[in-house]
Formats: C-alpha cells, structure tokens, sequence
C-alpha cells in the first residue's frame, strides 16, 4: 500500500515511471542520503519520502 501511495503521488509530480524509477533509486539528501525507495518500507519512511515530493511539487530542492 504504502509503495503505490508514493509511486502513484511520484508519477504525479515527476511525470514519467522512467523518471520515477530513476528518483526512487538515487540517493536523495532531503532523506538524509539515503535512496526514496529504501525508506517505503516503514510509515514514517514513507511520509518523508511524500514530504521530499512535496517540495519538488512546489519548487523546492529535492
């Protein structure tokens, strides 16, 4: 559940599942360095990994 919740809002903001293949991989310094895909295994991870959407959605660096 928690993965289609972030794919589905990823897809939304990013475009593409290339490009979010590609964002859930990479190591991301909003999330401490560690990769989007790494932290959808708990809530909490998950949640970060929505707020960092977020700030793409509005401008801000992610």
């Amino acid at each position: 559940y928690r993965l289609a919740r972030v794919i589905a809002l990823a897809k939304h903001y990013l475009g593409n599942e290339d490009a979010v293949s590609r964002w859930l991989k990479r190591p991301n310094r909003a999330l401490g360095g560690g990769a989007p895909i790494q932290l959808i295994d708990t809530e909490l991870g998950a949640r970060a990994v929505e707020n960092v959407l977020g700030r793409i959605a509005y401008g801000g660096v992610s």
